[in-house]
């Protein structure tokens, strides 16, 4: 079983100004059975972004014009959920601090390990998965903690209205 099909359909946009990185990355993930654009700068990704949902974006942190810290900071205003993989080949301690600190999901560095890559994008769907269900069921939650809305007066009634405020 592949990583998308364990996973739904998940959707990746990779982001990087290297063809090279981008096209080794298009044909692993397309292969393993996602679907995956690709966009070669932040403007790119920013047109990707209005025209399709995303589930995770591999994001490279330097590219010319829009870096990638702040292509990072534009994805997160538009879905704070989104899961972002920052990709550098120029690693640094304080640079994966201030992605971390403004919303990356995970920081990786150049060359890839393409099996470490799956695996975070793995946890990466899982997390957002579980934090749209926890939405889901806030919601629920909610919905039947209006209880007093319900008209009941017998005691069998009575006791329904009491166990859902108590649950």
């Amino acid at each position: 079983m592949t990583i998308a099909q364990s996973q739904g359909t998940a959707s990746i946009l990779i982001v990087d100004d290297e063809f090279s990185v981008r096209d080794s990355l298009f044909n692993w993930f397309r292969k393993d059975g996602f679907p995956v654009e690709t966009a070669e700068n932040a403007a790119q990704a920013l047109k990707c972004l209005q025209q399709t949902s995303y589930d995770v974006i591999l994001l490279d942190i330097k590219m010319p014009g829009i870096d990638g810290m702040e292509l990072l900071g534009r994805i997160i205003e538009i879905d704070p959920a989104m899961i972002v993989i920052m990709i550098t080949a120029y690693a640094s301690v304080d640079t994966a601090v201030q992605a971390l600190k403004q919303g990356a999901f995970d920081y990786v560095t150049k060359p890839i390990d393409p099996d470490e890559l799956g695996h975070l994008i793995r946890n990466g769907i899982e997390k957002r998965r579980l934090k749209s269900e926890n939405v889901q069921l806030r919601e629920k939650i909610e919905e039947l903690s209006r209880a007093d809305e319900i008209v009941g007066e017998s005691p069998q009634m009575q006791k329904v209205l009491e166990l859902v405020r108590t649950v």
